[in-house]
């Protein structure tokens, strides 16, 4: 696939899609009126922690306060929850924003991007805004990143290279044994991006976190998904401190756009792990129902490891998006292999089990 495909030839034939910029995904626009079952956007649908919950009621008589005196203390609780020192830490308005730093700094003459397609397109949609070269290298067949392919084309082309493990929209999780040996061929070449948004969902949970004491090697993470936060728009990142320091000089106040409030929920929402294993459970219950109803409309799927899964539409007698939209659910369409795909996120298990049952009632009418 061409490499601007994955934005400008996302599926728009469904009338009332809005395309969400940068991420790919078309979806039917919502009636403000009506009452959705929201399955496009990876959204956690247990909420977050009842401990968070009572810490941010606490938290929003604070509102008139700006967060200069809250983030040297949550850079320090991130730090010791990693094994890190305080100055490996970034803080940003969701994973977004560090991205965005991200960009600014590439484009002090550090070169060109390389990257997978399809992956979270956020990162090189900014840098063609200012006229950054992107290298994308498309999937294996088995839908897994080619790294070798990426690591030959950044030794061509050196820069930044950035990997989404899980990758999204796909759903596959690299071995990170594999991930590991990568990223130090990839070093003595370019800088490597790691973005680990959805690795608590993963089979090995296993973080590259560890090896930012590397000068050219970044991890960032995100509060939106397994821990339910993605209103409060809360990212987080760690670099060698020469890195972090340089990317702080592209970012507000570093950390300030986020929110007092939303900052006193970081700690709180680390040491709630029994939320986090609960919110993980209940996302492989989810996975394992849409996979028994797909397999059981002979519909093709991908296997995925996040809180999302992408599967086959392409021999769908009409159009799935609207039909779907129609009975209340909203999902994400795209456009892969020349094929369309519904890529739809992980709900309860009660949601879970509704969309299978509209699922077998749309494919089989």
């Amino acid at each position: 696939m061409n490499r601007r495909n994955w934005i400008s030839r996302v599926t728009m034939g469904s009338a009332g899609l809005t395309l969400v910029p940068h991420l790919g995904i078309s979806m039917p626009a919502a009636d403000t009126n009506r009452i959705y079952l929201r399955l496009g956007a990876n959204e956690n649908p247990y909420g977050c922690s009842s401990e968070v919950l009572k810490v941010f009621n606490t938290a929003q008589a604070e509102v008139n306060r700006y967060a200069f005196a809250t983030i040297p203390e949550v850079k320090l609780t991130l730090a010791d929850a990693f094994g890190l020192e305080t100055n490996h830490v970034l803080i940003g308005p969701g994973s977004s924003g560090l991205l965005e730093a991200v960009v600014h700094f590439m484009l002090e003459g550090k070169g060109e991007i390389t990257t997978a397609t399809p992956t979270f397109d956020i990162l090189p949609a900014m840098f063609a805004r200012f006229n950054g070269n992107t290298n994308y290298i498309p999937l294996k067949k088995d839908h897994s990143l080619d790294l070798e392919g990426m690591l030959q084309k950044t030794r061509e082309r050196p820069g930044l290279v950035y990997i989404v493990n899980p990758n999204n929209p796909i759903g596959h999780a690299l071995n990170p044994q594999e991930l590991r040996t990568f990223i130090k061929e990839v070093t003595p070449y370019s800088y490597v991006l790691i973005d680990e948004a959805y690795l608590e969902f993963s089979d090995s949970r296993e973080s590259m976190i560890a090896m930012v004491k590397h000068p050219k090697v970044m991890v960032i993470k995100t509060f939106s998904k397994v821990y339910g936060l993605a209103g409060l728009r809360i990212g987080y990142g760690f670099a060698h401190p020469e890195w972090a320091s340089a990317l702080e000089k592209h970012m507000i106040f570093s950390g300030l756009p986020v929110s007092s409030p939303a900052l006193t929920a970081v700690k709180i929402a680390l040491e709630d792990q029994a939320f986090v294993d609960f919110v993980v459970q209940k996302n492989k219950e989810s996975r394992a129902l849409l996979v028994d109803a797909l397999e059981g409309l002979g519909i093709s799927f991908i296997p995925s490891q996040t809180s999302f899964m992408l599967f086959d539409i392409s021999k769908y007698r009409g159009d799935f998006g609207a039909d779907m939209k129609d009975k209340g659910i909203i999902i994400g369409i795209r456009d892969y292999l020349d094929k369309k795909w519904c890529r739809v996120s992980m709900g309860t298990v009660e949601e879970t089990t509704t969309f299978c049952q509209v699922l077998h009632q749309l494919w089989n009418a």
